[in-house]
């Protein structure tokens, strides 16, 4: 395939990367979504086949180069690069082939399927609606999704039903709100695509309790800029499950230190009080997720709050320190975390009002930037391009951010889990 004119110079993309979860909220896997945009002087770019290169040449890689790998990546493949072999590019291990909904089974795209699930490729088909025209393929199929959004329950149920029989596992993907997932949940889907999880509900009744006030309270001390040495160190040193949870992670892999870091005090002076600051705040943070709420919650919103970090460094967000970005977007989900509204809580966020109005007022500036995350968590071109338009960000410099801020997440995933 040739490249469009200017595509070196001018073309970028960014990925999604959207969990997929068990009736259990586990983790089962992910599905890579390509974006690309062009600049002002070149085409462009929405042709299936090529996002699907895209994804399997530099997307994969990257979203396996720290990830936990026994967890499952579904690629969409067009009907022509199924025809090509072009699956067989990426590891039969993981990799789950997604057939698009205008797949027509015609006899040599049945045969190459069936050479796929032969060679140990899972072969998922996207966006079931209940046509008869794919029959075939379904009978084929590992997985089977259906795409939930804007259909009434008794839409969704009548799709059910007509592959319920089937051996396929079921997947319900752009699952928008709890109150939907509950009801796929009872229908008998096994898996679960969508920020559902990210949606905060009921959260009316809900108050701090006295573990939460204790760690708001250290979020807040952490961000005194008169933090010394030795006042991160009493922090750490009274509390015996932060102390064990942060030489854990420190001493993981994922570090690479070539000595172990056994008390506080080494850990400090190795790493300095910012970044040790910077770990801190991470670790405390995922004491405050709820029980019972995903993994995926946690880095959703490490993820937010390095986005906004990597723009602050580009020099992208006037007046504001990388610092305060990355935490203005990791508590971005506090209420979610906590099951309970921001109003309960802002008064113990380690923010300056202007900040906390990103989280309240819809209309402020920060809430653009959590405009903008959101629109890449959801693979969102058209909120994508309009955020990018009201913040004054070029779109290359969004996407390098979002793609640098997916890297560092996946990679402090091994370190914190």
């Amino acid at each position: 395939m040739t490249s469009p004119p200017g595509f070196n110079e001018y073309f970028y993309y960014y990925l999604a990367r959207q969990p997929i979860f068990d009736r259990h909220g586990n983790t089962y896997g992910y599905e890579l979504l390509f974006r690309s945009e062009a600049g002002e002087d070149s085409a462009v770019i929405d042709d299936g086949d090529f996002a699907t290169r895209c994804i399997a040449t530099s997307g994969f890689i990257k979203s396996q180069e720290f990830a936990d790998q026994s967890k499952r990546i579904f690629v969409n493949f067009t009907e022509r690069l199924i025809l090509e072999g072009a699956p067989r590019a990426l590891p039969p291990s993981v990799t789950v082939v997604e057939i698009l909904e205008d797949t027509i089974p015609i006899p040599a795209v049945t045969a190459e399927i069936i050479r796929l699930k032969q060679d140990g490729y899972f072969i998922a088909i996207d966006d079931f609606t209940g046509s008869t025209d794919q029959d075939q393929l379904l009978d084929l199929a590992d997985i089977i999704k259906v795409d939930v959004l804007a259909r009434s329950f008794a839409e969704i149920e009548e799709i059910f039903r007509t592959i319920k029989s089937k051996k396929a596992l079921k997947v319900a993907e752009k699952v928008e709100d709890l109150k939907t997932y509950n009801f796929l949940l009872q229908l008998g889907f096994d898996f679960f695509q969508g920020y559902f999880f990210a949606k905060p509900e009921n959260l009316s009744g809900k108050t701090l309790h006295s573990f939460q006030i204790s760690r708001m309270r250290i979020l807040t001390a952490l961000n005194d800029p008169e933090l010394d040495t030795e006042r991160i160190i009493e922090i750490v040193k009274v509390d015996p499950a932060i102390t064990y949870r942060l030489l854990r992670m420190l001493n993981s892999a994922a570090f690479g230190f070539s000595m172990k870091i056994d008390s506080i005090r080494h850990a400090v002076t190795l790493l300095g009080n910012n970044r040790m600051r910077y770990w801190l705040r991470m670790i405390v943070l995922s004491d405050l997720v709820a029980p019972g709420k995903p993994q995926e919650l946690l880095l959703l919103a490490l993820n937010r709050g390095r986005l906004l970090e990597e723009l602050a460094l580009a020099g992208k967000v006037p007046a504001i320190p990388h610092e305060k970005m990355f935490l203005f977007g990791m508590l971005s989900l506090i209420d979610v975390m906590l099951e309970m509204s921001f109003v309960k809580v802002l008064d113990k966020l380690p923010l300056s009002d202007s900040l906390k109005e990103g989280y309240t007022n819809p209309a402020s500036p920060m809430a653009g930037y959590l405009h903008l995350a959101r629109a890449l968590e959801q693979g969102n071109s058209e909120d994508f391009s309009h955020s990018c338009t009201l913040l004054e960000l070029p779109k290359s410099s969004v996407a390098e951010a979002s793609l640098k801020a997916g890297e560092w997440t996946m990679h402090i995933a091994t370190a914190i889990f």
